[in-house]
């Protein structure tokens, strides 16, 4: 049986990826276990990081009026 990555995990992968000299690019489109073993998780925390990365993100933008 295995165990789902938890969202710290996942976390915790896109942060180091980003400060990586091979960067978000390498976690998006290296290879799965090059990925996995260069960062030292397990391959299904490099596949729930890609999953959520290609989510879309919604932004909310409040605007606030002043009425004189």
């Amino acid at each position: 049986m295995t165990q789902k990555p938890t969202q710290n995990e996942v976390i915790t992968l896109i942060d180091r990826a980003k400060s990586h000299d091979l960067g978000i690019d390498f976690l998006t489109n290296g290879a799965l276990d090059a990925v996995a073993m260069t960062f030292g998780v397990h391959a299904f925390v490099v596949d729930a990081a890609r999953d959520k990365l290609a989510k879309p993100t919604v932004t909310v933008e409040h605007k606030e009026t002043v009425t004189a």
